[in-house]
């Protein structure tokens, strides 16, 4: 088979969100110049236009720059930058003229396009993907049978690529006429890469890509959007599937420990339970944010998805081809020709719903991990509260048992206090009521051990003996009255 064409070309798509790096600072544009140093001095990052404040679906942010390339054969290209939504992107055309001085070229000619794979970006968490798409003329005569096509397309690739991560095919048709074949798995979504081979073979072709340029911008803008989601997805899945695991771990350890059984928790255990509760409060807290961003993300497709489908409606009427009603399964119906725009449809029909799918059985499945959290932090709670309570009550009875300790002790001080109070005035009282009258009166009875008393001895002893006779009938009197109000309260 011959691998001559004529007039190749290769158009660049490539899209990123504006968020925090906005105007001409974001990275975007940097690797456009990146680009454009391969083939002239001309840069955009200094000539962009950026809206203050638009309402507009896209705003050209440049117009359309002659490169000026000068080889041979000729080359020349075009740059667009545009503000698209929220994000920003730029068509970049580098190819032959179709003036007929590239006729008959050889496919490796497609390698000066993408010298030093500048045409590759690998950009960072904003970058939203590219599409790369090639255009040829077949020469006269040439069969458009997709099979015998498809090595003449698959070394269109191999020279973009230069034999660097080449994405494998996935599947041709025709667009608008001409035969068209698709690259790039989106099995493997980590490294996707996507590239498309389209080989004119009618002038009407050309025709309506050259009508429909804007609105096959926008279709690969929306199906980046929809495939960067689903890839960011991923991610989250990986942390989901983790973080569940170590729920799943958290809970057959509580499970392990409730299982022993308790009477009553040591101080140290019950502190256990309390950190594990925080824990899993946190986890409980990340685990909810990790789901909200992967519904967000569901979303974000079904939105993208929507607009996937009104531009493929719009290309329809503008073309003004053939329509047929058809159901897809995000229950949005479009009319297209089966046949005219199945290539572009594929993705909207099948590609998009299937990571919805997924994504919905993702949710599914790890929303189960909610309940595990919720019912494990009930349980430790419940527990806490029990031994809490517990813990309380002992309290409370040792608390209230030092008191009436203390009150008892008060009650004996206040009695001891009293009866010496009451011994001592009583002996006061003695002391100075004429002990020396009775002194005499002791004497003339001739009381042995009084007769050899000095008279201040006998008044002293008289007094001591009355004073402790008084303090001991207090005490008798005080002490079991306190008893029995210490023995009621217990």
């Amino acid at each position: 088979m011959s691998y001559k064409i004529s007039a190749p070309n290769v158009y660049l798509y490539a899209f990123q969100l504006q968020n925090d790096s906005k105007g001409s600072n974001n990275p975007l544009w940097k690797h456009c110049d990146n680009i454009l140093a391969n083939f002239t001095d001309k840069t955009v990052t200094p000539n962009l236009v950026f809206p203050q404040k638009s309402h507009s679906y896209r705003n050209d942010l440049l117009p359309n720059v002659l490169l000026g390339f000068t080889s041979n054969p000729p080359i020349e290209g075009f740059v667009q930058p545009l503000q698209i939504q929220d994000s920003y992107a730029f068509c970049l055309n580098i190819g032959c003229p179709e003036d007929g001085t590239a006729d008959n070229e050889d496919v490796d000619l497609i390698k000066e396009f993408n010298p030093n794979q500048a045409l590759l970006i690998s950009g960072d968490d904003n970058f939203l993907g590219q599409t790369l798409l090639i255009t040829a003329w077949l020469p006269e005569n040439s069969s458009d049978d997709l099979k015998l096509l498809k090595p003449l397309a698959d070394k269109c690739r191999n020279a973009l690529f230069q034999g660097n991560s080449l994405p494998p095919f996935y599947r041709s048709g025709k667009l608008f006429g001409s035969p068209i074949f698709e690259y790039g798995s989106i099995a493997d979504i980590a490294n996707y890469r996507h590239l498309i081979v389209w080989l004119l073979a009618e002038k009407q072709t050309d025709k309506d890509f050259n009508t429909c340029q804007e609105e096959i911008l926008d279709l690969f803008f929306h199906r980046n959007k929809i495939i960067k989601a689903f890839q960011d997805s991923r991610k989250v899945y990986h942390e989901l599937d983790r973080e569940y695991a170590e729920i799943e771990d958290d809970i057959e350890y509580l499970q392990q420990q409730l299982t022993q059984g308790f009477s009553s928790l040591a101080p140290e255990k019950l502190q256990s339970f309390k950190e594990q509760l925080k824990v899993l409060l946190r986890k409980g807290l990340s685990y909810t944010r990790l789901l909200r961003k992967l519904e967000d993300y569901d979303n974000c497709i079904a939105i993208n998805l929507n607009n996937y489908t009104d531009i493929l409606q719009k290309i329809c009427d503008i073309l003004g081809t053939d329509k047929e009603e058809l159901s897809i399964l995000n229950d949005v119906s479009i009319k297209i020709d089966k046949e005219e725009l199945s290539i572009l449809n594929n993705f909207s029909i099948k590609t998009a719903p299937y990571f919805r799918s997924q994504i919905a059985g993702d949710l599914g499945y790890f929303r189960h991990g909610t309940d595990l959290i919720e019912q494990a932090i009930a349980s430790i709670r419940g527990i806490v509260e029990i031994e809490q309570a517990k813990n309380d009550r002992t309290n409370q009875i040792a608390l209230r048992k030092s008191e009436e300790e203390e009150k008892d002790r008060d009650d004996r001080l206040e009695s001891t206090v009293q009866a010496i109070g009451v011994g001592l005035a009583a002996g006061g009282i003695a002391a100075s009521s004429g002990t020396d009258k009775l002194f005499e009166t002791v004497q003339n009875h001739q009381i042995p051990v009084v007769m050899h008393l000095h008279p201040f001895a006998f008044s002293f002893l008289l007094s001591c003996a009355i004073a402790l006779f008084a303090a001991g009938i207090t005490w008798c009197v005080t002490k079991p009255k306190k008893n029995d109000q210490n023995q009621t309260g217990s």
